[in-house]
């Protein structure tokens, strides 16, 4: 998949416009796609998720951390 702004909205449409961390609503500023692996050539839907801007910059600390936290939250969505 290409990296396009249909993409990100899919994404965003996806999480029901709420951050995956604090679970607040998208306000005025669009809500981050963040890619799970960190990977920004991998846009697999799996390996996206929905952050606002302050969850999204604490997530470039405990990358390993904060991956695991990412697939089990994905995996506890299939179930």
């Amino acid at each position: 998949r290409d990296w396009t702004e249909a993409l990100r909205r899919m994404i965003r449409e996806r999480d029901n416009n709420i951050c995956q961390i604090c679970k607040k609503p998208q306000k005025n500023r669009a809500l981050s796609v963040h890619h799970i692996d960190y990977n920004k050539k991998n846009n697999n839907l799996e390996n996206l998720t929905t952050l606002c801007y302050k969850c999204h910059t604490i997530t470039n600390y405990n990358r390993d951390n904060w991956k695991n936290h990412f697939y089990e939250q994905q995996k506890s969505k299939i179930t």
